[in-house]
C-alpha cells in the first residue's frame, strides 16, 4: 500500500466536497470512489461511524477494515463508483454500475486512490497514524451556506451528539459542553455543531503539518487557479479535462 498512491478528500455534507473531488479525479492514474463512508448505500460502513471520534492511540476494528479496504481501491460499489466506473462500464449507465456491483472486477480501476469521505472529521488524526501514505484535504464552508442547505434537504444539526463521547469531550470540548448543550433553535444547533468540529479539525491539524484545510470559498475565488495550485501541491498532474470541468461548473 506504500507505493500507491491515496488522496483524501472530507468534510461536512455540503460542504463542497463533491465539486471538490470531482475537480481532482481527473488527475492521471487515480480512480475516484464516492463516499465509502455512508452507511446508507456501503455494506460496512455503520451508522455510528458517523460521530466516531478516533485518534493515533484509540481504534475501532471495524472502521479500520473499511478503511484500509477503502484507501486500497477495494470498496467498489454502483455509489462509490458512480463518477468513476471505468471505460468498460460508464457508456452503460446504471445498468452498468448495477452490473458492476454483482462483479466488482468489470470497474476498471487505476492504481491511485481518491477518496471522498463525509464522515471523517473527527477521525483525521487516526487517518494520519494508521493511513500515512494518504494525503488529506478538508474543505471548511462558511456554516451559513452549508447549513442553508442541509435545512433545505431537511437535515437537523445535532451538536448535543457530541457530548457523548466522553473522549471527545475531556481532549476538546470540555470548556465548551454547557454552551453546546445549551444550543437552541437551527441556526443555534447548526453553529454549535460546526464550531466545535472545527475547533477539533483546527487543533488535530496543529499537531499534524502533513493535512491541508481550504475553504470552499476561497476555491470559488479562483477556481481554476485555486484547483491547479492544489494539484501541486498535492504532487497530482494538471491537466486540460480538469480545467475545463471547473470551467464549466463554475
Amino acid at each position: 500500500m506504500a507505493e500507491r498512491r491515496c488522496v483524501v478528500v472530507a468534510g461536512f455534507p455540503r460542504s463542497g466536497t463533491s465539486w471538490l473531488a470531482k475537480g481532482l479525479s481527473f488527475a492521471p492514474g487515480f480512480t475516484y470512489y464516492r463516499e465509502p463512508d455512508n452507511f446508507n448505500f456501503v455494506p460496512g460502513a455503520e451508522e455510528r461511524f458517523t460521530n466516531l471520534y478516533l485518534t493515533a492511540e484509540h481504534d475501532d476494528p471495524a472502521y479500520r477494515r473499511l478503511m484500509t479496504r477503502a484507501a486500497a481501491g477495494e470498496v467498489a460499489t454502483a455509489r462509490t463508483m458512480r463518477q468513476d466506473p471505468g471505460p468498460l462500464l460508464r457508456f452503460l449507465g446504471g445498468p452498468g454500475r448495477a452490473l458492476g456491483e454483482r462483479f466488482p472486477v468489470l470497474f476498471f480501476r487505476k492504481r491511485d486512490v481518491l477518496l471522498k469521505l463525509v464522515y471523517a472529521n473527527l477521525n483525521l488524526a487516526w487517518l494520519s497514524a494508521n493511513l500515512p501514505h494518504a494525503r488529506q484535504v478538508i474543505v471548511l464552508r462558511h456554516p451559513c451556506g452549508q447549513f442553508d442547505s442541509w435545512r433545505r434537504l431537511g437535515w437537523e444539526p445535532r451538536p448535543e451528539r457530541l457530548l457523548e463521547n466522553a473522549r471527545l469531550v475531556a481532549d476538546h470540548l470540555g470548556p465548551f459542553a454547557e454552551l453546546i448543550r445549551s444550543a437552541t433553535g437551527y441556526w443555534e444547533r447548526a453553529g454549535a455543531l460546526w464550531a466545535a468540529t472545527v475547533y477539533v479539525i483546527h487543533r488535530q491539524t496543529q499537531a499534524d503539518g502533513g493535512r491541508i484545510i481550504v475553504s470552499h470559498e476561497w476555491l470559488c475565488g479562483d477556481p481554476v487557479g485555486r484547483l491547479e495550485e492544489l494539484y501541486r501541491r498535492l504532487g497530482m498532474t494538471w491537466n486540460r479535462r480538469a480545467e475545463q470541468f471547473i470551467r464549466i461548473s463554475d
